[in-house]
């Protein structure tokens, strides 16, 4: 019989699932090894919180479940944020933990926590994994990390229970529910969307979980609809697609704009519509009396904003008996004139040229000139990610990694890791401000280690830009957002990869070309003037 850490193995395996991130302690060398033998690459990080993020962007790329695998006590204890990432910005990860023998449980006290209730406010299910069914506790956190919405799984894993060999269980699928609405909501539904002049989407999440971005795009195609996109939803329908309006969720400059379309549109259709991506503002966005749709994957218990119609299953189902349901022609609505407008209006409001050096903005839209379509792009958490999201064009879904729902520092270059290695020939390009950096700076050594010619932009301005512009604003002296930053072009030499300190956008444009030629990683730290973040916030 195998033991247990080979029947966890296995089961991961034919998931589909092929790397595991972590840092090991001698209680999960069992699983190690049971990983090795399973086809499983165990991925050594500098840290449980890159490690973490590594996870999570596997899930995002992927659609598969993301392993992080630590140790007891400080091990543990180090992955606390990137569950909590995983668990608000809606991915499916596996948290296994080598824990002490059950022997010793009840009396040995060394690195000792309750690693269960440690996690368990922030994952979906924590269990200790036991001598006798270890193959259906795992096939239900499994099942349990990908129902809707998914979420972290913490399984505890025993040093004793780990080595114990035991019968594996009986595969089964599990059944997934594929509810469709009601007719007589259809036909309500359909009867709205014949009559609306002006309808306006707003697509979130729950499109990218359900991987319905080709029926979303024949929906709105049909019905002539334009969409807003959430920043995690971006490329669901590409964003050089006529109907694609632009992204929304944290910028109050651009959200005013969408708010004003919005009081206007006699129909407004949520699909997949998270609010944890959401500021505060968007609470009840809308008047009750207008018509209003929500489908998603789970019903709405958030109560951020409701809807005339609600329904939960199946988005996809939804929006394929909608499409069919459309007039042959599409409706005359929402002329071509009318939606160039709305999406100048956007970028009026956001774009600047600085009156010395170069901005955000311009590093930005350099960017997105020179990489390639087909570039995976992820982003820290700053004002600098704020802007990105209305700059930074998606052209498919899951091409831009961040942490939206629990807005962490440090995602992006752990995340850019799990990019590279997953698709090592696309090309990989993570943008971050210096403190993003300097939170999980030691990753840089994996990029020399694993040969990952990724390209690392830097938003440098020595300074926690929205903090200090909050406290600007509260009319408070400047004071802890100084962030005292090193020469990141020299250390990225020292990790063994190139550096480069631009300061204009011709700089940039060759610093950047470079570094697309480059067979090792390379590190641009552009020195920008925040200045313009003033208007953009």
């Amino acid at each position: 019989m195998p033991k247990t850490a080979e029947i966890i193995a296995r089961a991961l395996s034919e998931e589909g699932i092929r790397h595991a991130f972590g840092i090991p302690g001698g209680e999960v060398l069992e699983l190690l090894e049971a990983f090795r033998k399973a086809g499983i690459r165990f991925v050594l990080t500098k840290q449980e919180l890159g490690a973490g993020f590594m996870a999570d962007a596997t899930y995002q790329l992927t659609g598969t479940p993301g392993v992080l695998v630590a140790t007891l006590g400080p091990g543990i204890t180090n992955t606390a944020t990137a569950v909590a990432q995983a668990l608000l910005d809606r991915s499916a990860m596996l948290v296994i933990t080598g824990e002490i023998a059950t022997s010793l449980k009840a009396i040995y006290t060394h690195q000792i926590l309750d690693q269960e209730s440690l996690l368990r406010p922030i994952v979906k299910w924590s269990t200790t994994i036991a001598a006798q069914c270890a193959f259906e506790q795992v096939c239900k956190g499994i099942a349990l990390t990908r129902a809707p919405m998914p979420g972290p799984v913490h399984l505890n894993l025993p040093t004793d229970v780990a080595a114990v060999q035991q019968a594996e269980g009986r595969r089964f699928a599990p059944a997934r529910v594929r509810a469709l609405p009601a007719m007589h909501d259809l036909a309500k539904v359909i009867s709205w969307l014949k009559s609306a002049i002006r309808p306006l989407a707003f697509v979130g999440i729950g499109v990218q979980v359900e991987q319905a971005w080709g029926e979303l795009r024949k929906f709105v195609e049909k019905w002539r609809v334009p969409l807003i996109a959430t920043y995690k939803a971006k490329g669901v329908v590409a964003e050089d697609h006529p109907l694609c309006v632009g992204a929304t969720g944290l910028s109050p400059v651009v959200d005013k704009i969408h708010m004003a379309q919005v009081r206007h549109a006699d129909l407004i259709l949520t699909l997949g519509l998270d609010p944890v991506e959401l500021r505060s503002e968007w609470m009840a966005p809308w008047d009750e009396n207008k018509h209003t749709i929500n489908l998603d994957l789970v019903p709405n218990t958030h109560h951020v904003f409701r809807s005339a119609v609600e329904y939960s299953g199946s988005i996809a189902g939804a929006l394929r008996i909608l499409t069919a349901a459309a007039p042959a022609k599409a409706p005359r609505r929402w002329t071509n004139t009318e939606l160039d407008r709305y999406r100048a209006a956007i970028r009026d409001a956001i774009s600047h040229k600085p009156v010395r050096g170069i901005g955000p903005y311009q590093v930005a839209a350099t960017l997105r000139e020179i990489f390639p379509r087909d570039t995976i792009a992820t982003v820290d958490t700053g004002s600098h990610r704020i802007l990105i999201n209305h700059v930074w064009r998606s052209y498919e879904p899951r091409r831009l990694l961040q942490s939206n729902g629990l807005g962490s520092m440090g995602y992006a270059l752990p995340a850019a890791i799990a990019a590279k290695l997953l698709f090592p020939k696309r090309p990989v390009l993570a943008m971050m401000g210096e403190a993003g950096l300097d939170m999980v700076i030691g990753e840089m050594a994996l990029l020399h280690e694993h040969r990952l010619p990724i390209i690392m932009v830097i938003f440098r301005d020595d300074t926690l830009s929205l903090i200090k512009l909050k406290q600007e604003r509260m009319k408070l002296p400047e004071t802890g957002v100084a962030t005292g930053s090193p020469d990141y072009a020299l250390l990225a030499r020292a990790y063994g990869g190139s550096g480069a300190v631009v300061q204009s956008v011709a700089e940039l444009r060759k610093a950047a070309q470079a570094a697309l030629r480059s067979p090792r990683f390379t590190l641009i730290e552009a020195r920008i003037d925040p200045a313009e973040y003033r208007k953009q916030m």
